[in-house]
């Protein structure tokens, strides 16, 4: 039977739809896919570190959802989304810095992407490279590419805006976090100073107090000293001796009451002194003990 023209065209038209996935398998480059020069992406300079604008986007990129886009008019975004470490589209990545891809198969017409109509695969890559201690540049492009035809959809910037929106919100709650950490490590320091003061304050108050206790035993033990060696006459007219004698030769009377301290102890004299600094001998019997 003999095909018309059109009919042959539509046939091979059908055949090459059908074949187009395995020849794609079998060898990629027959159908290499063709970057679109309207892609435009988003890019800006973060006022943060590297390290923690990278925790930022790590934490985006495993979320599972492709922000900004779907294909359902009652979601807001995309889910099923997979973190990966290369992109079939992008290539490998040659330039500074660190770069990060999240990628979404199985989406059909997704929403913000330039005039989609079938199902491909959405890939998200992120850029991130330091600028200077405290400042980091963020490269964010996303595009849409067909499985059937690989005909490229470049994003009308929203999805990367809303990925962006995203990884601003971590880094936020990050810097937050700093901010707590230090105010804490802060508050722990001024702590651990006030207990450093408070136990300095108590060693000095216990040295203090030890002195204190050590001077009140010296003054206890020199009162007792005292009373030891400090005796006053019993009688009036009691007569201080030359030498310890009875016989002695008399230096002076001693009133009723008179303190003389002990400098001297015999069996039954002491040498005394009195407070007008005379030295002489009394009995033993002739003195007392102070109250």
């Amino acid at each position: 039977m003999t095909q018309s023209p059109q009919h042959r065209y539509w046939r091979v038209l059908c055949l090459f739809a059908l074949l187009a996935p395995l020849m794609t398998q079998a060898n990629p480059s027959l159908f290499a896919i063709q970057k679109s020069p309207e892609l435009e992406g988003f890019a800006i300079d973060l006022k943060a570190t590297e390290e923690d604008v990278i925790r930022a986007v790590q934490d985006v990129v495993e979320d599972q959802m492709i922000h900004g886009t779907s294909v359902y008019a009652r979601e807001d975004n995309l889910t099923e989304a997979e973190s990966a470490t290369s992109s079939a589209y992008y290539g490998a990545w040659q330039g500074p810095g660190h770069v990060f891809y999240k990628i979404r198969r199985g989406a059909l017409s997704p929403k913000h992407f330039k005039n989609p109509n079938d199902m491909g695969t959405i890939t998200v890559r992120y850029v991130v490279q330091a600028v200077s201690a405290n400042r980091t540049h963020l490269q964010i492009d996303a595009v849409f590419v067909e499985d059937a035809m690989h005909k490229v959809h470049p994003s009308d910037t929203t999805v990367e805006t809303s990925e962006f929106a995203e990884i601003n919100a971590h880094l936020l709650q990050i810097h937050k976090e700093e901010q707590q950490t230090a105010e804490l490590v802060k508050q722990r320091q001024k702590d651990d100073e006030a207990r450093a003061a408070a136990k300095v304050r108590d060693q000095e108050l216990a040295r203090l107090n030890s002195a204190e206790a050590s001077l009140r035993d010296l003054q206890a033990r020199a009162h007792q000293l005292r009373h030891d060696v400090e005796v006053k006459v019993k009688n009036p007219n009691t007569e201080l001796k030359a030498a310890p004698f009875q016989r002695a030769a008399k230096l002076q009377s001693l009133t009723e009451g008179t303190e003389v301290v002990i400098e001297i102890i015999t069996p039954y004299w002491y040498g005394v002194e009195t407070d007008q600094g005379q030295r002489g001998w009394l009995r033993q019997d002739q003195v007392e003990p102070l109250p």
